[in-house]
């Protein structure tokens, strides 16, 4: 008897799953997941699909939750997280390495330190079982030791992890390897208000807001005349540069700059950039070149930036002669991406030069 009314139970909710939809009025395709009608401040069984298309059943309003990419929790941050009802929330380097926007849940009391981007610390998840645990694209790249695993020994890993802890649902959220920002926080934004359903109105019109912001700087960048090129320092002697295709495309497709090499081949849209010499960057000779000094990811331009805009060869391109050697927040481009507020300093960068 029992069983039978658990099925009957079960028919209707998928039932109520798949009568339920939403209506995406920002133009991007809304496959992220099917709603059923949850009550405010309510508890439904959600059936939401992630980032990378898995379909998983999680429970709303869950209590007790880890969350492994900060773009993610930059989105809850921004629409208030205090109302999100998380009570426990186990996050990477919550004791002292968090970005300094994200510094309210720097020893929080209701925060546990749960590893790194890179690793899942199975121990405090042992401890505190999370009801929920949001990954990122990074997460299960390293070991306990910090040591970077092979692809199959990270697929291995993270299929152990998930088989663990059956009774937590296990979703992916955030940008990808090869990213489109905006298609990847729209699914964040609706696999969030599905969860989340008290904050699905304040996450949508902040979500469409920022959309409105991006068409903004696409009119602008458009129009200019400057051909533009994405440059990462990793260090003092190393430049990488991301062309059109790259994991920075946002620079050229959603920004709309035009690409210093917009016929770029493939082998030059590597995750990681295609490493160059300045005599690369001169032969291109970009009007505006967009810096991330990744060697001082947390605080802003350091020594990287500095070595880059004295180099002779730097100096004769005509982004050094027009002073269009632009600094970008690298904690926003690189750490943080995919959040509202990371994105929006990302669209500060653009206009610091377009104004």
């Amino acid at each position: 008897m029992k069983k039978g009314l658990l099925a009957l139970l079960a028919l209707f909710a998928l039932v109520a799953l798949v009568a339920c939809g939403n209506d995406n009025s920002n133009g991007y395709e809304d496959e992220a997941y099917e709603n059923g009608a949850a009550a405010s401040g309510g508890r439904e069984l959600v059936t939401i699909t992630d980032f990378e298309g898995n379909t998983v059943e999680v429970m709303t309003n869950p209590t007790v939750v880890a969350i492994y990419d900060f773009g993610v929790l930059d989105i809850l941050y921004h629409v208030g997280f205090e109302r999100t009802g998380i009570e426990t929330l186990i996050l990477p380097g919550a004791t002292g390495g968090l970005p300094a926007s994200l510094s309210y849940f720097d020893g929080a009391d209701f925060v546990h330190n749960g590893g790194t981007l890179f690793y899942v610390d199975r121990d405090v998840l042992d401890l505190v079982q999370p009801e929920l645990v949001i990954l990122g694209a990074r997460s299960f790249g390293m070991n306990a030791a910090g040591d970077r695993l092979e692809p199959g020994d990270v697929e291995a890993f993270r299929e152990e992890t998930l088989e663990r802890y059956e009774d937590t649902a296990w979703i992916r959220l955030g940008p990808g390897r090869e990213i489109n920002i905006l298609d990847d926080m729209a699914i964040s934004v609706n696999v969030l208000s599905a969860i989340f359903p008290d904050l699905a109105d304040d996450l949508q019109a902040e979500f469409d807001a920022i959309l409105d912001e991006v068409a903004a700087v696409n009119e602008l960048a458009s129009a200019s005349d400057g051909a533009a090129l994405f440059v990462m320092m990793m260090d003092s002697d190393s430049l990488s540069v991301f062309h059109p295709g790259s994991r920075f495309n946002i620079l050229y497709d959603e920004f709309g700059f035009t690409a210093a090499d917009p016929e770029a081949s493939l082998e030059f849209t590597d995750q990681h950039g295609f490493e160059a010499r300045a005599e690369y960057v001169l032969a291109l000779n970009p009007d505006i070149i967009f810096v991330l000094d990744r060697s001082n990811n947390m605080i802003g331009p350091g020594a990287a930036f500095d070595t880059l805009t004295s180099d002779p060869i730097i100096a004769e391109t005509s982004a050094a002669q027009n002073d269009a050697i632009i600094a970008l927040d690298p904690t926003s481009w690189y750490t943080i991406t995919g959040g509202f507020g990371a994105t929006r300093q990302m669209i500060a960068d653009m206009m610091n030069y377009l104004d």
